[in-house]
């Protein structure tokens, strides 16, 4: 009897904490605009190990300090092991929910490379970042994407778990999963000058060329149709003009 009072007891926890657990994540969601940011969800799995390890293969190149940035970091799933591993390089975290976010500094007490930021990421500077992590939703990649194209410097590597980003230069995709479900990591990079600067002004110049060129043929259509109906309108009095002499003859 006494080990199944335990036993009762012990999964009436689970089920209590599951419930819990539940009713955070919808409020989480709501608070976040209904899916504008994404509710916390840790990474976790083989696309976990796969994010750290395309991190760590970036860090282990620096021939300087770095400054790595995860946006959305939650309880800090992939910056505590990489601040722990390289503690000559400075590790930022992002987060709008403050539960998580107080996670992630209880875990990283004691580490001094590593600072955790409850803020919009979406509202950030990242001009002095040399790596940034994401894992963030579909709804966000695309303007995501383009704020840091306009920001990031030339050497900044931007690594996205699951979801793409768009306005950045895509460098690879890494074919990962989460515990048998296959899933894809991102890497970016900025975007070179002149691909964007010509997709912003050839557009403009190509569609001027082309009215410009449609007047020309509109002119010389009209010209010719003038001067067809002249030609025609010559015959006609030309013709009328005959038709006279010879009734006079």
């Amino acid at each position: 009897m006494c080990c199944n009072g335990i036993i009762v007891i012990f999964a009436l926890l689970i089920g209590f904490a599951a419930i819990v657990y539940l009713l955070y994540q919808t409020y989480s969601y709501i608070k976040c605009g209904c899916g504008k940011y994404g509710p916390f969800v840790s990474s976790y799995g083989k696309i976990k190990e796969d994010m750290i390890e395309e991190a760590r293969a970036v860090l282990k190149k620096a021939k300087h300090k770095m400054k790595v940035t995860d946006l959305g970091c939650g309880s800090g799933a992939l910056l505590l092991p990489l601040a722990k591993e390289f503690p000559e390089h400075e590790f930022i975290g992002y987060e709008w929910d403050i539960v998580p976010l107080t996670m992630g500094k209880i875990k990283a007490a004691g580490l001094k490379n590593i600072t955790f930021i409850k803020g919009d990421y979406m509202k950030q500077d990242y001009k002095d970042m040399d790596l940034i992590m994401c894992y963030v939703l579909k709804v966000t990649g695309e303007p995501l994407g383009k704020i840091l194209a306009d920001n990031i410097k030339e050497s900044c590597v931007v690594i996205s778990e699951m979801f793409p980003l768009g306005h950045l230069e895509e460098t690879k995709q890494i074919e990962s999963s989460i515990y048998g479900v296959p899933e894809k990591i991102f890497v970016y990079k900025k975007p070179k000058a002149e691909k964007r600067t010509s997709k912003q002004k050839t557009t403009p110049k190509q569609t001027s060329v082309k009215s410009k060129k449609a007047e020309v043929k509109k002119t010389k259509t009209s010209d010719q149709t003038k001067v067809k109906a002249k030609s025609s309108a010559k015959g006609i009095k030309k013709t009328t003009k005959g038709e006279k002499n010879v009734k006079k003859k």
